[in-house]
């Protein structure tokens, strides 16, 4: 039985729960139903949600052509931009884990750019990679080359362009976690492998990647689901062209649910959306059993 100041810290303990409770209920798991029931109508604000069962689903696998390009893209993009970004990070927190003089700064100019607002670096990243006057294209022409690409506007290279503006957010949130994992790690186990003749990319493999592996797979987890998350860029960039080769998942969905208020159908994409980030998620999750290491 309960003392009475057990009870008393059950009921403080509950009131400080009770806020993160109320908006995961409301701002969360709420909308998420929703959105999943939503899915089976046929709803466009302006008139009652009208069940349709299946008919959005079916519909979106068999006759979209814009929603199979959609998944293409989001996958392409995810397959590229997660190794690029978690590994990139892991690689800069490696670099940044010493004790030079100035460190903190470079630390700090590096973690910036990842605070800017997304739509200030996507108006940012249309000047610099312009064809005709952005920085990227004039410094190619002054070094002879008379065709260079048109980045953003070429449907060959809209996608391969978008991986490439994200490569400067390795500097931030992730590089931050693996740093701190970094300065985690005893120096003692470094200490006994270099004693055992353990060199640094041996020290580094049987050491630092064990040692990393749960942060590793925080990071990529992460990755995984704001690659899938992809919208700013694409949105404010290109709008989903050239040729639909830069839309993307989320655009798509913004697209049908506010530019041509199908909310029904835009539903039944996000709950495709957040299967496919469940099945990603579990995946990972079960994989990691066999490389991730806690340490007792």
């Amino acid at each position: 039985m309960k003392t009475l100041t057990e009870k008393k810290e059950n009921r403080a303990a509950y009131c400080f729960i009770l806020p993160w409770l109320v908006g995961f209920v409301l701002l969360i798991a709420g909308p998420t139903i929703v959105t999943v029931i939503l899915g089976f109508t046929r709803y466009d604000i302006f008139r009652p949600p009208k069940w349709v069962g299946l008919k959005n689903f079916i519909r979106m696998f068999t006759d979209d052509e814009v929603f199979a390009k959609s998944i293409y893209n989001t996958f392409y993009y995810t397959l590229f931009n997660v190794p690029i970004g978690v590994f990139g990070s892991l690689l800069l927190a490696f670099l940044l884990n010493n004790n030079l003089p100035g460190m903190n700064y470079i630390k700090t100019a590096l973690y910036v750019p990842t605070i800017i607002s997304g739509i200030a670096m996507a108006m940012l990243w249309m000047w610099i990679f312009d064809p005709n006057s952005g920085m990227i294209n004039t410094l190619l022409r002054n070094m002879g080359c008379a065709s260079p690409p048109l980045w953003f506007k070429d449907p060959d290279t809209v996608k391969l362009t978008m991986i490439l503006v994200k490569v400067v957010e390795i500097g931030g949130t992730r590089m931050i976690i693996f740093l701190a994992g970094l300065q985690n790690i005893p120096k003692v186990y470094y200490e006994v492998a270099y004693i055992d003749g353990a060199n640094f990319w041996k020290r580094f493999r049987e050491v630092t990647v064990p040692l990393l592996s749960p942060i590793i797979l925080l990071n990529l987890v992460v990755a995984v689901i704001d690659s899938f998350k992809v919208f700013i860029n694409a949105y404010a960039i290109t709008d989903g062209g050239p040729l639909n080769e830069s839309m993307f998942l989320v655009l798509y969905i913004y697209k049908n649910a506010f530019k041509s208020i199908k909310m029904g159908y835009a539903s039944a994409i996000s709950t495709v959306f957040i299967v496919f980030i469940l099945i990603l998620t579990v995946i990972h999750l079960k994989a990691s059993k066999e490389w991730v290491y806690y340490a007792e």
